[in-house]
């Protein structure tokens, strides 16, 4: 039983006629030692480990179509007999098939029935090679937490059962989950000593992975040195394999930690050994792979005609082997190779072809190179437009890289805090039942005598109720506590989205501008355009800082309690339009209200204020040249409706009148080039809504037909009719 942790699912297979001959055979096999059965206990097990067996050198030949039937045929019949083991193993082979074949849930539902069944079956047979299964699934969905506790569990099983190698192999892979997350001292605290286990087993191909695992966790570290020393270990054992990929990734993993080192003369050497063994297997992919990375070393040696020829080679073999990440990047270095031999229309050709790559895959590292080479390109020709588009494009890319950087460690802390959590969980309830028991002896040893002995278990029941209700209570507090953590870590989340990309990309823009004005002097049109476009986005930023601070004071709790007054609505949108009408007449937009000062409100002036001047800069923003903005007043009951209707845009689809939910509303540029929303006005105006006891609706017709926003507010407790 082999479970690999690599990044990637190798998937073996036979092509042609012998692969389908293979899947014929091993169905007639089965089906004759199906019609050879002996007595029918005995026999039915034999059939089952013979389907079990066929279907899995069905899937050691890649035929997973094949395999599966046998495999289910395998889990039917150990059910019908009740052969748990049997059953068990069906599963995990099962997982495994699926997982090979990519489908991570179905895979993750087998093993899950397999791991339930284990637990229920006297002796837990199979348990820890299907957890080691579980394990793998969930670290392929990126599941940390449950990717470690399945692995974890499997490492103790096999270590109390003395299986040495399995529980080496966990190690392993245990050690590349923890590396891949940047774990790096408890990854290195699963490898070293699975090395050590392999060195006593003499398993010279766990041996060899166990080393190419630790150089990648110091590469990885930014330690080339020691990475280089266990990248070296490996080399004579990998040569002893017939697997010629593994020997050619070896090899180039020593190049690349002696070209991270500076030492270009001892890399060299490694490449070209990787590049002969990469020709020899066949590997398209990887060959066009240890070219590109060759081609930075002889860009880094100055040897720019040669690095030309070896990149226009590995562009052509990854444009066969369809590995569009790597030809992307490949076309990128490219790109800026032709830009330092002066070549620039070629620079730019091969830029936007990266870029074109790119895009669709969301390779963002591949997008901010080519974004700030196509903006370089630009800059040079004189083309400011362009060149500030791409360097937008480029800066985004960024920060959406650092974002995914920032979302991963965090991921990784909550990982690690829930763990703690569930571990200092179960040893609380072990020091519990510990005190418990002890408690229990004790007194027991005291009993003289039915009576006492009745006494005594009727307390240790009192006591037993007690501590349920204290341990409920407990668990009720914790999950509270694990509420609100959930709902302050999205809070930080939106805050740092918000902070991180919707306020910092102006910035960059303005930026870009001052990098334009230092430049030779623009014509007039074009200075005219360019600060028309820096005042909208100054607009748009103020705006959005404004919101930006009510909502983190509601967020914190540091608004303070509402403050309900009687609020004259007509004054209020009089206040109002006064302040918006300079932005309403720079969009050609108009603004009235059909008020007549009777509608009169019991709510927070300010909570109001802030609502409907959100919804009237909201209106403004997505309302064309010529439009309207209109506010109106309608008394149902005890509640006004205060509506800001406008005939913009409207939504994508059909709305009849209902609540706000603005993470459900999609995000937009403005008209006339302004910003995109960030929604977070709309989400300011509904909880300053919700928090005084109002509600937000929104309506609309649909595309083209204009949107409806409605307030809705107590009526004032005494009404005042003006004389």
């Amino acid at each position: 039983m082999e479970i690999s942790f690599t990044p990637e699912i190798r998937r073996a297979g036979l092509a042609g006629a012998g692969a389908r001959l293979l899947g014929v055979a091993a169905v007639l096999v089965s089906l004759l030692l199906l019609l050879a059965a002996g007595p029918p206990a005995a026999a039915d097990t034999t059939q089952v480990r013979a389907l079990l067996h066929q279907g899995q050198d069905l899937l050691r030949a890649g035929q997973n179509d094949a395999a599966r039937p046998l495999l289910l045929q395998a889990r039917t019949l150990a059910q019908k007999v009740h052969f748990e083991a049997g059953e068990i193993e069906a599963l995990r082979v099962l997982g495994k098939a699926e997982l090979v074949h990519g489908s991570f849930a179905e895979a993750r539902a087998f093993l899950t029935q397999g791991v339930a069944l284990a637990r229920r079956t006297p002796g837990q047979p199979g348990l820890a090679d299907v957890l080691l299964a579980l394990g793998q699934v969930a670290n392929e969905q990126d599941d940390y937490p449950g990717a470690l506790r399945a692995c974890e569990e499997a490492l103790r099983l096999y270590h109390d059962q003395g299986k040495l190698r399995d529980e080496a192999r966990t190690r392993n892979g245990l050690g590349i989950i923890y590396s891949s997350r940047g774990d790096f001292p408890r990854a290195l605290a699963m490898l070293l000593p699975a090395l050590h286990q392999t060195q006593q087993l003499r398993d010279s191909a766990l041996q060899a992975n166990c080393l190419t695992n630790l150089g990648g966790v110091y590469f990885r570290n930014n330690d080339a040195r020691k990475a280089l020393y266990y990248f070296g270990q490996a080399l004579p054992l990998v040569r002893r394999q017939p697997d010629q990929g593994a020997l050619a990734d070896c090899l180039t993993n020593l190049a690349v930690a002696h070209q991270q080192l500076g030492e270009f003369r001892q890399a060299e050497p490694f490449y070209q050994q990787a590049i002969a063994v990469s020709e020899r297997a066949g590997e398209q992919a990887q060959l066009g792979v240890v070219l590109s990375d060759y081609a930075q070393l002889l860009t880094d040696l100055k040897r720019l005609p040669a690095a030309q020829t070896t990149l226009e080679r590995a562009r052509a073999l990854l444009e066969k082997s369809g590995d569009v990440g790597t030809l992307a990047a490949t076309l990128v270095a490219l790109g800026h190779l032709h830009q330092q031999l002066g070549h620039g229309a070629e620079a730019e050709t091969q830029a936007h072809r990266a870029l074109a790559l790119a895009t669709p895959i969301k390779d963002w590292s591949v997008q901010e190179s080519a974004g700030g080479l196509l903006a370089s390109l630009r800059k040079r020709r004189g083309d400011y437009k362009e060149a500030l588009r791409y360097t937008e494009l480029a800066q985004a890319a960024h920060d959406t890289l650092f974002t995914q950087s920032k979302a991963e460690e965090m991921g990784r802390l909550q990982g690690d805090y829930q763990l703690s959590q569930e571990r200092e969980r179960a040893q609380a309830l072990a020091r519990t039942g510990e005190r418990q028991q002890q408690r229990l002896q004790a007194q027991q040893r005291q009993l003289w005598g039915l009576g006492l002995g009745l006494a005594a278990a009727a307390l240790a029941g009192l006591a037993l109720w007690r501590l349920n209700r204290l341990l409920g209570r407990k668990n009720q507090q914790i999950e509270r506590q694990r509420a609100e953590l959930t709902e302050l870590n999205a809070t930080k989340d939106r805050l740092f989205s918000i902070i991180g990309h919707d306020l910092r990309g102006p910035l960059h823009s303005l930026h870009a501008f001052v990098e334009l004005l230092a430049g030779p002097p623009l014509p007039p049109d074009k200075l005219a355009h360019y600060t028309q476009r820096l005042t909208h986005t100054l607009d748009h930023t103020l705006a959005l800082l404004e919101n930006l601070l009510h909502w983190a004071a509601l967020q914190m709790g540091a608004a303070g309690p509402p403050r309900p007054e009687n609020l004259d609505l007509a004054a209020l949108a009089n206040e109002n339009i006064g302040l918006l009408t300079a932005a309403a007449e720079a969009a050609q937009v108009s603004l009235a209200h059909s008020l007549t000062g009777e509608e009169q409100a019991w709510a927070d002036p300010a909570a109001v204020r802030l609502v409907l001047r959100n919804l009237l800069a909201n209106a403004i923003k997505f309302t064309p040249a010529g439009g309207t903005v209109q506010v109106s007043a309608r008394r149902t009951g005890a509640v006004w409706q205060l509506a800001v209707a406008d005939t913009g845009r409207g939504l994508p689809a059909p709305t009849p009148l209902q609540e706000l939910r603005p993470e459900t509303l999609p995000r937009r540029a403005g008209e006339g080039g302004q910003a995109r929303s960030t929604g977070l006005g709309l989400q300011l105006s509904r909880d300053a809504a919700a928090r005084n006891g109002g509600q937000l609706l929104v309506a609309s017709a649909g595309p083209g037909q204009g949107t409806t926003f409605t307030l809705k507010v107590p009526v004032a407790e005494t009404v005042e009719v003006p004389v």
